[in-house]
């Protein structure tokens, strides 16, 4: 597989430079690599010598060294990297003391990937192809309540016992964490129990490390910077206080370096030392709720959070770590060798994630993997571990003849060759669909292209200033308004619904924020932002982007995981979706409609059918007799909606409850439009931002606005609305309705739309492209 995959990486691309392409000099150069020569230096070491060029004539060209371990580096021609470090007479030479090397640094990976990735790569690749995979558990959720108390503790500057136990109680009713418990089947109950153990601890933490505390400054830390030079063990010793925090969750992104982080914590400290003057720093503070093990992967979180702290302010040399079970501190210094060695990785893991297709014979194919590591331990608790076999299976039978380990085959056992062609099919496309998205445009423009130069194109408003006080619209959520500072005033750019990332203006400062647009008026624009940006100065002056790389593929591919799953469920959807069992439907209606609803199922086709033409007819009562799902078809005008709105109106009558969903907000607008004249009770899920104006009423936000403080009232809200939850309506296009008969319990998976604010399940409609289904 190694020889392989080195052949196909190594095939020389086009040299011409592509169009889209965008190069530059600078401290935020960006080089295309026209030639790659693997030379053995004069002390037999080997080394990567690399011609380059920041011209899109290529005429103006340098040249660039790896070694001392650089020299790994899967660069090839036709990449584009960014260089750290000193250009003499255009020699740049990247070495273990000096400078960087990053691969494709418009592809921004997470400080969590990277971390994952040091001790199986495969692994930090899956992640960032399968990053909404996971669904969450106990666990998580009490880690992420925790990290929020934590937080608003930090904030109000007061860790009081009092203090705490308050901010534990509003968590604890947050409609967002009762939905994340509604969803996992916990109580709050279960949830009081999991975060009171933390409670003590958080305050405790506070009365050693706060500089307000009485007992600040007793604890003794050991921590040698970079800067302080040659220090003994003594003197290394020292006390360290927290002065002020900066931010909470501070967002950035970083094309320097290739990376995208969300710090928990970003504190001014003071550190004290014996015979010394404080020094003081704004440092990251990474937060962890599980055993305090000091371990690599969370050290290297830091030390990559120091690295991109360094790019937006003075360089911190070092972070924290805060293990919230036990209010220890870990001092972790970002060293030049531990960000090398942590850059390196990253750059392995771009050169997979850039990399991921292959040409066999002339046609895309999915890249090999990086190998599978023999860790039986670390494989157990994976939660990439069913991606990883089904990929495996699938790649096995297509690159190399040798038996895969056996946690794949029996992760995998249950799926045929047919099902292992469809993950591979389907993948395949998604990653094509990502890659042509990516190549059009993708989140890069925002730094690529000035504010101005994207106006011109759409999509960006730039010399944007606060025009007035941030208001707080509910836990975590801000709306701001922003005005022109000077010049043109017409905005033309947005409109309403979008959702959008906010950076200064010379994307110094990139990813401030993100939310939605909620109103345009000739000169403004007012958001709900996921970040107060009232803490810089009043003359900052802002660009708002649409965010084109929001949704991505992420979701789809999420479903098609799910798909493979060795569940009931997920069986008998592969025997429909992949297989192509034929549905199934009942013999009579008498068995589908109460008898109780019969005279005002009768009203209502008596009021109605006189309108229908007879596919439309027959369209409904397939639909009742139906036992799996049935596709409607047809095209513009057909009527579909029209039949969409009968059925919702007959099953309400019946006593089911219905979850409608489609690609668009308008188009499940527009059926509840109609349905609202018959006063159909329903709950609107979704962000309000994209709902239509006279739907808001029934959004799950303004339900909850009502007063819902414990999970029984949550429960009673949904229970109202999803009670014999037995059909799943799924309007995708202009052509197409599916009808799905649900077996299950379809709690989670309402719950699940109702979260991620998306319109599922997207898996489902795969096999349409394939063979259409009439009724």
């Amino acid at each position: 597989m190694t020889l392989l995959c080195n052949d196909l990486y190594r095939k020389k691309k086009n040299k011409g430079i592509p169009e889209h392409v965008i190069l530059a000099s600078g401290v935020h150069n960006r080089y295309w690599v026209l030639d790659v020569q693997d030379v053995t230096s004069t002390q037999s070491c080997t080394e990567k010598h690399l011609t380059i060029t920041c011209s899109k004539t290529t005429e103006s060209r340098e040249t660039c060294i790896l070694k001392d371990g650089w020299e790994s580096t899967p660069v090839a021609v036709g990449d584009v990297v960014h260089l750290e470090g000193k250009c003499v007479s255009g020699l740049w030479t990247i070495d273990r003391d000096s400078g960087f090397l990053v691969l494709l640094p418009d592809l921004l990976i997470s400080g969590t990937s990277i971390a994952n990735s040091i001790r199986c790569m495969r692994r930090g690749v899956l992640g960032e192809m399968f990053k909404a995979f996971d669904g969450g558990s106990k666990q998580m959720l009490n880690g992420t309540i925790v990290h929020d108390i934590f937080q608003k503790a930090a904030m109000s500057s007061d860790f009081s016992p009092e203090r705490i136990q308050t901010f534990a109680a509003e968590a604890l009713r947050s409609p967002n964490y009762l939905g994340q418990m509604y969803s996992l089947k916990l109580t709050q109950a279960d949830m009081r129990q999991e975060v009171e153990e933390y409670l003590p601890s958080l305050s405790e933490w506070a009365n050693h490390y706060v500089h307000m505390s009485p007992q600040a400054g007793q604890k003794q830390l050991t921590l040698k910077l970079p800067s302080d030079g040659a220090l003994s063990t003594q003197d290394a010793t020292c006390s360290v206080t927290v002065t002020d925090y900066v931010d909470i969750e501070e967002n950035m992104w970083c094309p320097r370096f290739g990376l995208k982080v969300k710090i928990d914590v970003t504190a001014g400290v003071r550190i004290h030392r014996r015979g010394r003057k404080p020094t003081e720093r704004i440092v990251p503070l990474e937060l962890k709720t599980g055993k305090e093990s000091n371990s690599i992967e969370h050290r290297s979180q830091v030390i990559l959070y120091t690295l991109m702290s360094s790019a937006r302010r003075c360089d911190p040399e070092a972070g924290f770590l805060v293990y919230l079970k036990t209010g220890s501190l870990h001092p972790v210094v970002g060293n030049h060798m531990d960000r090398r060695e942590l850059v390196k990785i990253r750059n392995s893991l771009a050169h997979h994630i850039g990399n991921s297709l292959v040409k066999v014979e002339g046609r895309s194919q999915m890249a090999p993997l990086p190998a599978i590591v023999s860790d039986k331990q670390a494989c157990k608790y994976c939660p990439q571990k069913r991606n990883c076999a089904v990929y495996s299976r699938y790649c096995f039978s297509l690159f190399i003849a040798v038996n895969p380990q056996a946690f794949v085959q029996s992760e995998s056992e249950h799926l045929s060759p047919v099902h292992l062609q469809y993950f591979s099919h389907w993948l395949l496309l998604c990653t094509l669909e990502a890659l042509t998205m990516e190549n059009k445009a993708g989140r890069r423009i925002i730094w690529l292209q000035t504010a101005q130069q994207r106006e011109k194109s759409g999509g960006c408003v730039g010399n944007m200033q606060l025009a007035r006080e941030v208001s707080v619209l509910s836990d975590g959520v801000y709306k701001h308004s922003f005005v022109r500072k000077e010049g043109d005033q017409t905005l033309t750019g947005l409109i309403v619904g979008d959702r959008i990332v906010v950076s200064d203006q010379d994307s110094v400062l990139i990813g401030l924020a993100t939310g939605y647009v909620t109103e345009i008026t000739i000169s403004g624009v007012t958001c709900s932002l996921d970040k107060n940006l009232s803490k810089f100065s009043s003359n900052t002056v802002f660009r708002l982007d649409q965010d084109e790389g929001a949704g991505c593929l992420s979701t789809h591919l999420g479903n098609l995981s799910m798909l493979m799953e060795n569940t009931p469920t997920s069986e008998r959807l592969r025997q429909l979706i992949v297989e192509f069992r034929p549905p199934q439907f009942i013999d009579s209606l008498s068995s589908v409609l109460p008898r109780d609803a019969k005279d005002t199922v009768a009203n209502i086709l008596k009021d109605v059918f006189r309108r229908l033409n007879k596919p439309q007819k027959q369209a409904m009562k397939k639909v009742l007799l139906s036992k799996d799902y049935t596709l409607i078809v047809g095209i513009p005008g057909t009527g579909k909606t029209t039949t969409i709105c009968t059925l919702v109106r007959i099953l309400h009558a019946c006593g089911f409850s219905v979850l409608l969903t489609s690609y668009t907000h308008s188009a499940v607008d527009n059926i509840l439009l109609k349905l609202k004249r018959f006063k159909i009770s329903f709950l609107r899920l979704g962000r309000a931002q994209k709902v239509h104006h006279d739907i808001l009423p029934f959004t799950e936000e303004s339900r909850r606005a009502e007063g819902i403080q414990t999970l029984e009232e949550l429960e009673q809200l949904y229970s109202k609305e999803v009670r014999h939850m037995k059909f799943f309506i799924f309007y995708p296009c202009k052509c197409f309705v599916y009808v799905f008969y649900i077996y299950n319990n379809f709690k989670s998976l309402m719950f699940l739309f109702n979260k991620k604010y998306q319109q599922i399940p997207h898996s489902l409609t795969f096999f349409s492209h394939r063979r259409p289904l009439t009724t």
